[in-house]
C-alpha cells in the first residue's frame, strides 16, 4: 500500500471518529437529561408567578416565568410552560406570590401534580405525595409536607429537584454519533480538501501575478480583516479603521493594475464593460445573500429593500456603496490617469495624491452614504491613494526589487511602520508628533499605501514571510465574506458560551471570545466564499 493510499484510509477514519467522539459526548452531557415541557396543576394565590430555572452541565441558566393565578383561589387551573427542550442538572422552582395574597394560611400553593415532558426518555409526572421527597424545600408544610406556604416576607417560594429525573439511554446517543461519524467518514473519503476553491485559490500567484505579489497582497488583505475581527471582539482594541484603509487602499491598487500595465485597455468599451460586469459578479452575490439571511429570513424587509437597492447600507456593511460608487468613478479616473501618463508617468501620480488631498480638504463635510443610523462621507480619496500605488508600483517601480542589506533596511522599516500603526490605532495613544497621521483615517490610508508598495517591494525577508504566512493569506482569499460574516460570528461565539461553556453573561469582547468568533467566522467565509462568491466570478486569464 502506498503512502498517499494509506493517507487516504487513515485521515479520513481519524475525522470520523473525532466526529463520533464529540457527537458522543454533547449527547450524553448536555442532552441525555432533557425537559421538553413542564406542566403543573393545582390551586395557586391569586397573581401567583412561576419561574422555572434549568442550569446545565456547563452552569448556563435558561428560565422561563409562567403566571398561574389568574382565577380564583379555588379553581384548579393547569399551567404549562413553552416547549423548552432544555438540557438541565438542575432544576428550581420559585413561586411568587403578591404579599397582598399572603393573609392566612390558606392561601397557600396546593399542586396536584407536575409533569415533565423528557423528548429522549418519556413522561415523569411527580404526585401530590411525592413533592417533598422529589424537591427540597423549606416552604413544605402539612402532615405530608405537600402544601407549600410562601414565605410572608417576600412572597416567595423555592422548590430545588433533589436529583435529575430519568436519564435517556445510551442508544439515543450512540446512535446518531455513529450515523454522523459514518457520513464524516464518507465525505472525507470522497472529498479532496485540497480541492475546496478557497484552499486551491491560495496558490494561484504566477496565473494572476507573481507569487511574491500575490501572496503579500493576500496577506495584507487577511491581516486587514482579522484586524477589524479584533476590532469588534478583542479587549482594548480599536484598529477597526486601519482594517478598512487597508481594503480601501488594496481595492483602488488591484483595480488599476491591468489598466496601469495597459493603458490602452481604458479607452476600449469592451474592456471596461467587461472590467464592471466583473465587479458585479465579484460582489452582489455574496453582498445579497448575507443581506437575505440578516434581514429577510428576520422578516426586516424594508431594512432588506434599502440595502437591496443601495439606498442603505446597514451597520458594518456600510463600505458596500462606497465600493460600488468607487467602480463607477475608477473608469473616469484611470482615463484621466492614462491620458496623463503619456505626457509624463510621473504626472498620473502627482495628480492623483494632490486630489485625494484635495477632496480630504474641500470634501469631507458631503456625507451621501446612509448607514441606518447616521450618514457617512464618500472617503473616495482612500481609493485614489490605491490607485496613485498602482502607478508608483507598476509605472515608476516597474516591479523593481530592493536587494542585499537596502531589501533588509526597508523590511525593518516596513515591520516597525506596521507594528506602529496597529498599536497606536488599537490600544495605545500615539505621541503628539504621530497622531497627525494615525487619528485621522486619511493619514491611515496614507500609511495602508506606504505599507502596500514597501511589502511588494521586499522579497524574502522575516517581514515578507510574515505578512503572506499561511494564516493571513487564507483569511485574505475569503476576505470579503470573512467580513460580511465577522459578526454573525461573534454573535455566535457568544450565544455558544453562553449555551454549551455556561458563561452567563458572557463578555462583549475577550481573547476567548475572539478565538471561537475567528474560527467560527473562517469556517463560514471558507463555504460561501467556495460555493457562493468563487462560482460567479472566477479568475480571468491575465492573457485575455
Amino acid at each position: 500500500m502506498s503512502k498517499k493510499t494509506s493517507k487516504n484510509t487513515v485521515f479520513p477514519l481519524l475525522i470520523a471518529v473525532l466526529v463520533g467522539a464529540c457527537c458522543f459526548y454533547v449527547l450524553d452531557s448536555h442532552y441525555s437529561r432533557t425537559i421538553g415541557r413542564m406542566t403543573l396543576e393545582g390551586k395557586f394565590p391569586v397573581g401567583t408567578s412561576l419561574a422555572v430555572y434549568f442550569e446545565n452541565k456547563s452552569g448556563a441558566v435558561l428560565s422561563e416565568t409562567v403566571h398561574l393565578g389568574n382565577e380564583a383561589h379555588n379553581v384548579i387551573k393547569r399551567k404549562g410552560t413553552t416547549r423548552l427542550n432544555a438540557p438541565y442538572r438542575k432544576l428550581w422552582l420559585q413561586f411568587n406570590v403578591p404579599q397582598s395574597e399572603i393573609l392566612q394560611e390558606r392561601d397557600v400553593i396546593n399542586i396536584y401534580n407536575i409533569q415533565f415532558e423528557q423528548p429522549f426518555s418519556g413522561l415523569s409526572v411527580v404526585s401530590k405525595r411525592q413533592l417533598s421527597k422529589v424537591f427540597q424545600s423549606e416552604a413544605f408544610f402539612g402532615d405530608d409536607n405537600s402544601f407549600i406556604q410562601p414565605d410572608k416576607n417576600t412572597g416567595m417560594a423555592r422548590l430545588e429537584l433533589r436529583q435529575p429525573l430519568t436519564k435517556a439511554s445510551l442508544g439515543w446517543a450512540v446512535l446518531p454519533s455513529l450515523f454522523l461519524a459514518f457520513l464524516a467518514w464518507l465525505v472525507c473519503r470522497s472529498h479532496q480538501w485540497r480541492q475546496l476553491p478557497a484552499f486551491q485559490d491560495m496558490s494561484l500567484g504566477n496565473k494572476i501575478s507573481s507569487h511574491h505579489e500575490f501572496d503579500s497582497v493576500n496577506g495584507l488583505r487577511g491581516l486587514a480583516a482579522l484586524l477589524v475581527l479584533f476590532s469588534h471582539a478583542a479587549p482594548g482594541f480599536e484598529a477597526v479603521n486601519v482594517g478598512i484603509a487597508i481594503l480601501f487602499v488594496i481595492s483602488g491598487f488591484l483595480l488599476s493594475k491591468p489598466f496601469v500595465l495597459d493603458s490602452a485597455r481604458i479607452s476600449r468599451w469592451a474592456t471596461v464593460e467587461t472590467y464592471l460586469v466583473k465587479r458585479v459578479k465579484r460582489i452582489l452575490p455574496m453582498y445579497y445573500f448575507f443581506v437575505f439571511i440578516t434581514y429577510v429570513l428576520t422578516y426586516q424587509f424594508d431594512t432588506a429593500l434599502r440595502n437591496f437597492i443601495f439606498v442603505e447600507a446597514s451597520g458594518h456593511l456600510w463600505p458596500m456603496t462606497q465600493i460600488f460608487m468607487f467602480y463607477i468613478c475608477l473608469p473616469f479616473v484611470l482615463l484621466c490617469a492614462s491620458a496623463l501618463a503619456r505626457l509624463h508617468r510621473l504626472l498620473p501620480v502627482t495628480v492623483l495624491l494632490a486630489a485625494s488631498v484635495l477632496w480630504v480638504v474641500f470634501m469631507s463635510d458631503w456625507e451621501p452614504f446612509y448607514n441606518g443610523r447616521y450618514f457617512k462621507q464618500f472617503y473616495l480619496y482612500a481609493f485614489l491613494l490605491g490607485v496613485a500605488g498602482a502607478y508608483i508600483h507598476f509605472g515608476l517601480l516597474a516591479g523593481k526589487l530592493m536587494r542585499g542589506s537596502a531589501n533588509l533596511l526597508l523590511s525593518v522599516f516596513l515591520m516597525v511602520l506596521i507594528v506602529l500603526t496597529i498599536v497606536w490605532s488599537a490600544p495605545l495613544m500615539p505621541p503628539k508628533w504621530a497622531s497627525y497621521f494615525i487619528n485621522p483615517f486619511w493619514g491611515k490610508c496614507l500609511l495602508s499605501l506606504i505599507i502596500i508598495i514597501l511589502t511588494l517591494q521586499v522579497k524574502g525577508t522575516l517581514v515578507s514571510r510574515v505578512i503572506a504566512n499561511p494564516l493571513f493569506r487564507s483569511v485574505g482569499v475569503v476576505g470579503f465574506s470573512f467580513y460580511l460574516l465577522h459578526g454573525l460570528g461573534i454573535d455566535l461565539a457568544s450565544n455558544i458560551q453562553q449555551s454549551i461553556f455556561g458563561v452567563s453573561e458572557p463578555l462583549q469582547r475577550s481573547w476567548p471570545l475572539v478565538i471561537q468568533a475567528f474560527f467560527l467566522t473562517y469556517i463560514m467565509a471558507l463555504i460561501t466564499y467556495s460555493y457562493i462568491e468563487r462560482p460567479f466570478f472566477g479568475y480571468r486569464d491575465p492573457k485575455s
